[in-house]
């Protein structure tokens, strides 16, 4: 059996009976309503993990870079030469947004090149995996093999297995591709049923005309790949996702299988999780949602997963920023309870 399909049957339900303990020891102490969601915040952590008295998480922040090939036709405000700039620029002037909410948030950060359409081997520090030169354009092929989505998510799996054995529980993903709001627009629709305007949002802060054009490209594809059915999640990610989108579905599934919990980030994420919840509807027990993304359809991504948000801050970074911050709220709700509790 492969790593994929292993990993996949090894996951079984969070512990119920620990996430009830920490819900009635906390309202024996303390009038549990006052503290609102930080009470299911230590709740799901403490039973992902199965400690009844949860230590604080250890946690390692994981953003995977790839290219699409969609992107050459201008649906991102921004060149495609900025996936190189950006993963780079995590890892040598450490500079980047996702560098200071690493930092806040104490995680460490691993990036991987998934696929990213340039020679990257000059940056220290950065792992690979590099599937291709990014996707294909998806309106002239699947944007990728339905090998390269399982290689794809084995990469992540392995990534977790590695961190796991190192101590880290929590993982906040992140994500840096150039067009990858669009992939993440049709990924949605087809899972949750929308149409491509329901669907597609400005990414990038795109301008109205650049706007008119996304929409037709998600309605065009979505004709394309009609028959691709809404359950067939690893289809749906061959045909219209991303290298670092694989990564990161195996980030997810490595995670549920090792007991240990995963922060999505904003649309593109949410995106990803919904590959894991067709993949392995369980694995939903192990991922907490952090902000509401800017993108309109993310409420109904999250719907989709039985999920919601913790936050709405307007967010549209990706980059794991919004992980970092609900990462922050986990940590203070931990320490809240062990201070309750004396420990």
């Amino acid at each position: 059996m492969s790593t994929f399909k292993e990993t996949c049957a090894a996951i079984t339900a969070r512990n119920r009976d620990i996430e009830t303990a920490i819900k009635e020891e906390w309202q024996q102490r303390d009038c549990v309503e006052a503290y609102g969601k930080l009470v299911p915040m230590v709740a799901q952590y403490g039973a992902a993990t199965e400690q009844v008295s949860p230590m604080p998480p250890k946690r390692c922040m994981i953003i995977a870079s790839a290219d699409h090939g969609i992107a050459k036709l201008g649906v991102s405000a921004y060149p495609i030469e900025t996936t190189v700039g950006m993963t780079q620029n995590y890892l040598i002037p450490k500079g980047a947004g996702a560098n200071a909410l690493a930092n806040y948030c104490e995680a460490d950060m691993e990036v991987i090149d998934m696929g990213v359409a340039a020679d990257m081997s000059w940056v220290p520090g950065l792992r690979s995996c590099k599937l291709g030169m990014g996707t294909r354009n998806f309106l002239e092929g699947p944007a990728m093999t339905k090998e390269q989505a399982i290689k794809g998510i084995e990469a992540g799996i392995q990534l977790v297995e590695e961190k796991h054995g190192e101590g880290y529980n929590v993982f906040l993903v992140g994500e840096m591709g150039i067009a990858n709001t669009t992939s993440s627009a049709l990924m949605t629709a087809k899972f949750a049923g929308l149409t491509a305007d329901e669907a597609t949002g400005r990414g990038s802060n795109i301008s109205d005309e650049r706007l008119k054009l996304k929409q037709r490209v998600v309605h065009d594809t979505l004709v394309k790949y009609k028959d691709i059915p809404s359950t067939d999640g690893l289809g749906i990610l061959a045909a219209v996702g991303g290298f670092e989108f694989a990564c990161i579905v195996g980030v997810i599934l490595g995670a549920a299988a090792h007991k240990c919990m995963v922060i999505i980030d904003g649309f593109n994420t949410t995106a990803c999780a919904m590959v894991a919840h067709s993949l392995a509807p369980m694995s939903m027990d192990y991922v907490m949602a952090s902000h509401l993304s800017a993108e309109k359809a993310h409420k109904n991504a999250l719907a989709k997963m039985g999920l919601a948000a913790y936050v709405d801050l307007g967010l549209c970074l990706g980059e794991a920023s919004g992980g970092s911050i609900q990462m922050g709220m986990l940590d203070l709700a931990v320490h809240m309870y062990r201070t309750m509790k004396g420990v």
